[in-house]
């Protein structure tokens, strides 16, 4: 037969002596570098926008981009997209579902993943 012997409940106060809480302290907060990730990330928005549009209005681009996705020519991509205007840094990557396309700036970074299967 077995027996239980239920342990005795913890308390509040008797934790809160044996590890006392000191309050967090934190620097200030400087936003500058925040608002500057903000003002960078408009401009990523804005070349996202660029790339979305283009690819919607232009099947010949489309096209050419699928195309150069199934060869994994990602310098072909890259190079279009800079031709349309994009002025962000930009990564992709390809997958039989889509191509991702990773656009960068110093403090802020933007992903976007359009699938064409």
């Amino acid at each position: 037969m077995f027996y239980y012997v239920p342990y005795p409940a913890l308390q509040g106060p008797a934790m809160s002596r044996a590890h006392p809480r000191t309050p967090m302290t934190f620097p200030p907060v400087d936003a500058h570098s925040f608002q500057r990730a903000a003002k960078e990330s408009a401009r990523l928005v804005a070349d996202a926008s660029l790339i979305t549009q283009q690819i919607s209005s232009s099947l010949s681009f489309a096209q050419r981009i699928m195309e150069a996705a199934e060869r994994s020519d990602s310098t072909s991509v890259i190079r279009m997209l800079k031709q349309i205007g994009v002025k962000s840094g930009i990564d992709i990557r390809f997958s039989p579902e889509g191509i991702r396309i990773y656009l960068s700036l110093a403090s802020s970074r933007l992903f976007l993943l359009l699938q064409w299967a």
